[in-house]
């Protein structure tokens, strides 16, 4: 086996290709054995076709994550047909020649005969003949859609527990992303292999749709306006300065000719990496992912042939205008990935803001100055930027708000920090770097920006250490060097934005048959696996209990590295008090005993310990984590922070002043607007956000009342979970007061929803361009003996692309960008489930979208098959998705408070093997009857109103009707 993984390592392709393909390739040098003091322990290898491979072992649990990263994203868009890449990215889940399809050769003309209309639709300009056009591409797709498996990627991984498929577009990135259990490697290479060897793009038709669909629902996202006016002025005249999504113009005037030359331009595997980590031995992967992945012929680049990037040397500004919250955006060129300054820069930047106790941390956030701000940079190929962005609170301009940031970052320049502040930035990059070490997904991201960032594994691993060596001279010099007039400001000011008005198009709903599985697939699913057995959480072997003065101590131990967590729950919360949350946010801007807040924040980022307490409506707590070492000095600084806050004068007046103006914020805000309207339609009076303080009881408040709240918070018995080092005897020791009386929990406060006796539809009337839809229906009190049917029925209805929801109403109709529907059991016994959907989608979609949700609701649609794949899943799931060392002491908990003593899936697994499709059915029939809400927030203007109220008896809510104040 060494002598096969030494050749691979060194081959050269044995088969014909474009000749010179490796000059032009920049593939990355080989790594063989892991390098001295890297923590992920990378290798690097090569294809025989030039495929270049990362690997990372990891043996926490038996699964590996996988990227499949091609050096392809926006950036390479043709200029006449932006949104190629995102378009592709979709297109690359339809399957191939043998995948996803029934009978290729019958299926093949129809689907050329639709590529060519569609490049007939993109020369026609006059609306009667376009129309002409879209009608034969529609004849044409009910046609060729009678020999597709749709969703069959999904199908096969979701029954052989493969978890997370996704896919992700950036500027010089496309990402395919999937985690599969480590004995399906042979299945996951000949899947993915397959999908990239001899792709089609079939569906295309629907999938238009469904990228249009995301495009507008950007346009209600608060920072997507200012995000794209960033990009086009900070990059004027080159592709970075196209949104990465395309213009409306291109995506509605696709040719799937030019995404085949796309395809076949970029997707090559001298221009791909796979990125894998997680349980395996590199020695047995690399022969099947050349068996697989070798087929994949390489050829040469072409040139990027972009003009260079010409950012601004002056101050440029630019306006958007967006009902909700005002914003100042403005940004900075620097330098691209792998310059000399990006390391001084990543500093500069954390010196700036990192969260906790950088200078705009600690004198705009800190100190209340501003409603909040921040800084971020990037480094992209061509270019980067170090980024900056404030939001100014009542009473104060977006331009005032801006002056602050700005003199905040002017102290950089003149150096107001000192070495302490980069030693305390090193110790929590390392930090950072050690739980990247346990996270299977930080691992792959990080391989795979490596390759597409044109970055060498060795420097990438040698980062940590670059930093240590970062003085104090060095970031007040790139400072100096970037942060200058040339700038660009975006200010996004409270107006109407513009909102194109698109009309839902006319197209024929395709038959997308459940069970139909074509000859590939039937070939994958008869590979054999030896299964992997469970894993079951036992206590005393994975954790241990201690009773506690306080209550309990469930304590596991860390295999991995010298961090500690720990976090303490408590029944305690807004609906016991009112005031609670304001209390807990007041103790986020004090500081401790004699340490003023911006002392106490600085001590504790030198320490590496993070601090935060949290407020629900019934549990409260704290949590600490940080290295082991330093456990009893930041348990120290917690108690002293809630014994004897330090409060600076003026602080609760400044956060009071901020509550008020976020409440005039949140009548304008989608999101705050949407949670509220769906709270009321839930519960009514009892809405959480009704119980919010309004602005006179937040007025009202006094420091001395909230400080005794704070000082009675350690005093509440609650349960620990602590993750790290140390016996759990010691941790209690630690945790508990000596000599102290623990108040007693109050009563937990049940959840419950109202039940209409007729159908309701609640509406509130907002301008956008989406509708945000809710749906749901009470279901009784939640038994956690009844969680393997919800589940069941969760999985089948709303768990993936291959689910109920999503080819019914995003594959088949393209009705809506964003669909699940499911069962949503409460979290304790004593509260209520409900059957549960969302919908986001164009608002003339609306009424259509939502008789089918209800449809689905009470008619279940019964399949063998798909509930096969749902059984398999879930039985997957329980088989090769073990629970991690950080996350046993939180299920422990959460077992308990709804009546376990000890971990509840082995039965559950059982009683998985033994479910049928008759069981799900069964229960699925209960909802028949049942009375469904609805609740949509969208504009009356372009919603079919009349439609909505045939729906059930008609509410409508106004915003201010929602809110408190």
């Amino acid at each position: 086996m060494k002598t096969l993984l030494a050749a691979l390592l060194f081959a050269v392709p044995a088969f014909a290709a474009d000749a010179g393909w490796e000059a032009g390739s920049r593939l990355p040098k080989l790594v063989a054995s892991p390098l001295p003091g890297d923590a992920l322990q990378v290798t690097v290898h090569r294809l025989s076709n030039g495929m270049t491979v990362y690997l990372s072992p990891n043996r926490q649990t038996p699964r590996v994550m996988s990227w499949i990263g091609v050096r392809a994203g926006a950036a390479q868009d043709p200029q006449d047909s932006t949104g190629m890449a995102h378009y592709l990215e979709h297109m690359l889940f339809k399957g191939s020649r043998r995948l996803g399809t029934l009978d290729y050769e019958a299926e093949r003309p129809h689907l050329e005969r639709i590529q060519a209309l569609y490049e007939d639709l993109f020369k026609e300009t006059d609306p009667e003949k376009r129309k002409t056009v879209y009608a034969a591409i529609d004849a044409e797709n009910q046609l060729a859609s009678k020999f597709a498996a749709p969703s069959e990627i999904d199908k096969l991984y979701k029954s052989m527990g493969f978890t997370g498929m996704n896919a992700h577009t950036a500027n010089e990135q496309t990402v395919y992303k999937v985690d599969f259990p480590k004995n399906r490697l042979d299945v996951w290479a000949k899947v993915e292999a397959e999908r990239f060897a001899q792709p089609v793009f079939r569906l295309f038709q629907t999938e238009i749709e469904t990228v249009y669909e995301e495009l507008i629902r950007g346009w209600d996202a608060p920072f997507d306006l200012v995000w794209k006016a960033f990009y086009r002025e900070m990059y004027k005249g080159h592709p970075y300065s196209v949104p990465i999504i395309g213009t409306p113009e291109h995506l509605k005037n696709p040719r799937l000719s030019k995404m085949y030359a796309f395809y076949d331009r970029y997707y090559v595997p001298n221009n791909m990496a796979i990125a894998l980590a997680g349980d395996f031995e590199p020695a047995e992967v690399l022969p099947v992912l050349e068996r697989e992945f070798g087929r994949l012929k390489p050829k040469a680049l072409p040139e990027a042939g972009w003009p260079a990037v010409v950012t601004p040397t002056s101050t440029v500004r630019a306006d958007v205008r967006f009902e909700g919250e005002e914003v100042a955006l403005f940004g900075w060129p620097t330098v691209p990935t792998g310059h000399p300054d990006a390391d001084a820069l990543e500093v500069m930047g954390m010196v700036a803001s990192n969260g906790e106790a950088g200078l705009v941390d600690l004198r705009l956030n800190q100190a209340q100055a501003v409603k909040y701000a921040g800084t971020f940079q990037e480094f992209l190929n061509a270019s980067g930027f170090f980024n900056a962005y404030v939001a100014p609170k009542e009473g104060q301009t977006l331009e005032q708000a801006q002056a602050l940031l700005v003199g905040t970052l002017d102290a950089i320049r003149k150096g107001e920090f000192d070495e302490a502040d980069l030693k305390a930035i090193v110790l929590n990059f390392e930090i950072a770097e050690k739980y990247k070490r346990e996270d299977n997904v930080a691992r792959v991201a990080a391989m795979v920006n490596s390759f597409t960032e044109f970055d060498e594994w060795e420097r990438r691993a040698g980062q940590l250490e670059r930093l240590r060596k970062v003085t104090k001279a060095d970031v007040v010099r790139v400072a100096q060097k970037y942060l200058g007039e040339g700038r660009v400001e975006v200010y996004r000011r409270k107006g109407k934005p513009e909102i194109p008005n698109i009309a839902k198009p006319q197209f024929t709903k395709v038959d997308l048959g459940a069970g139909r599985q074509s000859e590939f697939a039937k070939e994958v699913v008869a590979m054999k696996a030896a299964p992997i057995e469970p894993r079951w959480v036992v206590k005393g072997v994975d954790y241990v209990e201690r009773k506690a003065p306080f209550g309990k101590v469930v304590a596991a131990k860390n295999p991995m590295n010298d961090l500690f967590s720990v976090s303490y729950q408590m029944e305690w919360g807004s609906r016991h008090d009112k005031t609670a949350c304001a209390a807990v946010a007041l103790w986020e801007k004090a500081g401790a005993g004699e340490l003023t807040a911006d002392q106490l924040k600085k001590r504790l980022y030198g320490l590496g310990v993070s601090m935060s307490a949290w407020c629900g409506e019934r549990v409260s707590g704290w949590s600490l984590s940080g290295p082991e070492a330093n456990l009893e000095e930041g348990l120290r600084l917690l108690r002293a922070r809630f014994r004897s806050p330090n409060v600076e004068a003026g602080t609760l007046e400044k956060l009071v002043a901020i509550w008020i103006g976020q409440h005039k914020d949140n009548k304008l805000e989608v999101s705050a607007i949407g949670n509220a309207l769906e709270e009321w339609a839930l519960r009514g009076a009892q809405s959480p956000v009704l119980a919010e303080l309004t602005d006179a009881e937040l007025k009202a408040l006094t420091e001395a009342g909230l400080k005794a709240k704070l000082a009675a918070f350690p005093d509440a018995a609650g349960r620990a979970a602590y993750v790290g080092s140390r016996e759990a005897d010691a941790v209690v020791k630690i945790l508990a007061e000596p000599g102290k009386a623990y108040r007693a929990a109050p009563k937990r406060p049940a959840v419950a929803f109202v039940k209409p006796p007729k159908p309701r539809v609640v509406f509130t009337h907002r301008d956008m361009a989406q509708a945000q839809v809710g749906l749901y229906a009470a279901d009784g009190l939640y038994d956690p003996e009844r969680s393997t049917e919800q589940r069941f029925y969760s999985n089948y209805m709303g768990g993936g692309f291959s689910s109920v929801v999503f080819q019914e109403v995003r594959e088949a109709r393209s009705l809506a960008y964003s669909a699940w529907g499911g069962y949503a059991p409460g979290g304790y016994r004593i509260d209520e489930n409900r059957l549960a959907g969302e919908l986001g989608c164009q608002a003339d979609k609306t009424v259509e979208a939502v008789e089918l949700m209800l449809k689905l609701f009470k008619d279940l649609p019964s399949s063998e098959t798909r509930f096969k794949e749902t059984q398999d899943s879930i039985l997957q799931s329980y088989r090769t998705k073990p629970l991690t060392f950080r996350s046993i002491p939180g299920a422990v908990l959460g077992w308990e408070d709804v009546g376990y003593d000890q971990d509840p899936r082995p039965r559950r697994f059982k009683e998985a093997q033994a479910y049928t499709l008759k069981d799900l059915l069964a229960f699925a029939a209960r909802f028949k009857g049942k009375v469904m809400t609805v609740h949509i927030l969208g504009n009356r203007e372009r919603l079919d109103m009349a439609g909505l109220k045939k729906l059930g008896d008609f509410v409508e809510k106004t915003v201010d009707e929602l809110f408190p104040y």
